[in-house]
């Protein structure tokens, strides 16, 4: 991720584009996030100033999960080497991922829905439809908040697979 320099215009763009965001209901934690990483990082400035100027409501809930993607990325304490993985192992992997999200994704139901996660998790409504989805690999930050919001152990949660 390409670190950069703001000058005090893109530093008061940044600012009025978080406005903008947290006025179309994005979470203040999500909004405060995004701005911060975007000071430092060239990447999120980037996907923000695209957020401002989309129309098309899809495209800015695709730049909102994007956005949470690079968040978490940026923000993640303990960078971990990838475990390698066979190619003839990753249908089965891709299963149990299905499975583990689609068991979380009763309990969710369970307790209130997708929109109270957002509201508990701080976690946009676009990037938590993005994680239940697909098939990818979930990242730890991610499962863990849900874990807090959920009041799930993290035994409960926690999988080999995460990164």
């Amino acid at each position: 991720m390409t670190t950069q320099t703001l000058t005090a215009h893109k530093n008061v763009e940044l600012i009025e584009i978080g406005h903008q965001m947290n006025k179309v209901g994005l979470s203040e934690d999500f909004v405060s996030s995004a701005v911060r990483v975007a000071f430092e990082y060239e990447g999120v400035y980037d996907l923000m100033k695209m957020w401002s100027e989309e129309t098309d409501e899809e495209e800015k809930n695709e730049i909102v999960a994007d956005i949470q993607d690079m968040i978490d990325e940026c923000l993640q304490k303990e960078k971990v080497e990838g475990t390698y993985i066979r190619f003839d192992d990753l249908e089965q992997i891709a299963n149990h991922i299905r499975i583990f999200k689609d068991n979380l994704r009763i309990i969710v139901e369970k307790n209130g829905g997708l929109k109270k996660l957002t509201v508990l998790t701080g976690i946009p409504q676009p990037s938590l439809s993005r994680f239940f989805s697909s098939n990818t690999i979930p990242r730890r930050v991610t499962l863990l908040k849900i874990a807090r919001a959920l009041n799930l152990s993290q035994i409960q949660i926690a999988t080999e697979w995460t990164r």
